[in-house]
């Protein structure tokens, strides 16, 4: 009698376990909860990419390579193109360029910067130029000046003593 309990019971659990599975294949598990797919770096906003650059690992890594590629194209795109804009940009694609792989291909875009850089240097040297040529030009337009007034007042004063010298001498006034 008892095997019979026991043979029961086994053919029950056994059951149980056939039904469960059956149900399993009838309704299959729910779908786990779904996660936000992540952002391209390239649409990250720069305070996450600053925060995902602590935690990259070593600098010459890919990661790391491309978080500072995505910097220094949100630096590029993100406003003016201003000094500080290309200086931070130039300094993001030089550590980019850590990474074997990624410094051969962002060397033209690294050219580009460092040349747009060179001239805006270029260009605030000139205008630094303009301005004192100007300056330069201006003291010398107010000497010129001056010095033009002083000679008609020496050809006043010459024109002055020549016409008493010959009205002392008593010749003819022209």
């Amino acid at each position: 009698m008892y095997r019979l309990l026991l043979a029961i019971r086994s053919l029950g659990t056994f059951s149980i376990l056939l039904f469960l599975g059956a149900c399993a294949m009838i309704h299959p598990a729910a779908p786990a909860q779904p996660q936000a797919a992540p952002l391209p770096l390239s649409e990250t906003p720069r305070p996450e990419l600053l925060k995902a650059l602590h935690d990259c690992g070593p600098a010459t890594s890919a990661s790391c390579a491309n978080i500072h590629l995505a910097l220094a194209n949100s630096y590029l795109s993100s406003g003016p193109l201003n000094k500080t804009a290309l200086d931070n940009a130039a300094r993001e694609l030089s550590m980019a360029a850590q990474n074997q792989d990624l410094a051969s291909q962002t060397l033209p875009l690294r050219r580009s910067v460092n040349a747009l850089l060179e001239n805006i240097t270029l260009l605030k040297r000139d205008k630094v130029r303009i301005q004192q040529h100007k300056a330069q030009t201006i003291a010398a337009q107010n000497a010129a000046d001056a010095a033009q007034a002083r000679l008609q007042r020496l050809e006043s004063l010459l024109h002055q003593h020549a016409e008493k010298t010959l009205e002392a001498h008593g010749a003819p006034l022209p």
